[in-house]
């Protein structure tokens, strides 16, 4: 008999129901995706823009959530504000004195004496604190133009007297990266297939990544994205190139599968997501994200991503620790994992090494023969 103790982990900590957090970005569509500031010569313009952000809480939470601004593509991003739940705000050093969230509930971030160098994608970030997981945080974008207007006097003798030159931001082609996913939850039960749409700008050329997450480290860090699916992007329209090379994640082999469907236009596509025999360790977010090709030259600072919630849909009973004393206990759903009751609070669930179940009278991990499993 092999018994393998395991170390009590407060993962997550579940009282009643899942609240899952949803970001919305108002400015952010499919015509558009942007938003951008021109420069005037004009004494009364203003050099401010604002991002606006608004979220909901299902169930809302007892405290405040925390507010984080970030910049840069998915997954590879500086944290340019943070109002914590608690109240503490940060302010990256190159937005000091620029940089404000007016409101908690409508965490719109007002940007002032913008520089050509703000051009990027801007994130806004809710994370409900009573939710430490990933249904507890989510974020959406939108792309942020700076355009300046530069007067050029030329000679007197020339017949051209003076130019107007609009510099945009740095060469990005003529794509940038933008996915919309049907943000609809999808239920499915056990051991069912789950098909999660996204659509998005590139082609079948593009580089597409499928994330799950995100999980958060102690120390608050909230920006950590297991890949699901990848497919890599082709450097150039050419039919000997293929469609790029796909990989896929050890713990979705054989399950997780990309399917391409072209839109109704030229560069519009469906890169959609479909996972087969779905495990209740398969649930939570997964987030859609592209790369126009390379050869369009599309700035890496561009990339987009949204995500959709997959929940289990089965009625099986789920772990409590009503009326028990503390110690640790087989999860009812799953007997492969284990869940730890600790002076009234419940710890977990948290998964056994692969191949053994949790055996409740040792209370260690073992091998599913010495193991009651209903």
């Amino acid at each position: 008999m092999l018994g393998l103790l395991v170390a009590i982990s407060a993962v997550a900590c579940y009282t009643g129901a899942v609240s899952i957090t949803n970001v919305t970005v108002p400015d952010r569509s499919a015509a558009a995706g942007w938003v951008y500031l021109r420069y005037s010569p004009d004494p009364t313009w203003v050099n401010r823009i604002e991002f606006r952000c608004e979220y909901t809480i299902s169930p809302a939470s007892a405290n405040p959530p925390t507010i984080t601004w970030l910049k840069g593509p998915f997954t590879d991003r500086q944290v340019i504000y943070k109002w914590s739940s608690s109240g503490e705000v940060y302010v990256h050093p190159e937005f000091a004195g620029r940089v404000s969230v007016p409101s908690r509930t409508r965490p719109t971030l007002v940007l002032t004496d913008a520089k050509f160098d703000d051009w990027g994608r801007y994130w806004c970030r809710v994370t409900n604190e009573d939710q430490s997981d990933e249904f507890g945080t989510d974020e959406e974008s939108l792309l942020f133009y700076y355009k300046s207007t530069v007067f050029m006097t030329k000679n007197a003798t020339l017949t051209l007297v003076c130019a107007v030159y609009d510099y945009d931001v740095p060469a990005r082609g003529g794509q940038y990266s933008f996915v919309e996913v049907d943000k609809t939850p999808v239920r499915v039960e056990t051991g069912g297939t789950a098909r999660l749409h996204c659509e998005g700008w590139g082609g079948p050329l593009a580089s597409i990544v499928w994330f799950k997450g995100p999980s958060c480290t102690q120390d608050g860090n909230c920006n950590v994205y297991e890949m699901v699916i990848n497919k890599t992007a082709v450097p150039q329209p050419h039919p000997i190139l293929g469609p790029g090379t796909v990989n896929v994640s050890p713990k979705y082999a054989g399950r997780a599968s990309l399917d391409f469907n072209d839109g109704g236009y030229y560069n519009y596509y469906y890169p959609d997501l479909t996972i087969t025999d779905i495990r209740p360790t398969d649930v939570g977010r997964y987030w859609c994200t592209d790369d126009a090709p390379l050869w369009y030259q599309n700035d890496l600072r561009s990339r987009d991503s949204q995500f959709v919630v997959v929940l289990l849909d089965d009625e099986a009973p789920t772990p409590s620790c009503d009326g028990k004393a503390d110690g640790m206990y087989q999860d009812p759903g799953d007997c492969s994992r284990y869940y730890t009751c600790s002076g009234g609070w419940l710890y977990g669930p948290v998964s056994c090494l692969t191949g053994l179940f949790f055996n409740e009278a040792l209370q260690v991990c073992d091998w599913p023969d010495n193991v009651a499993c209903a």
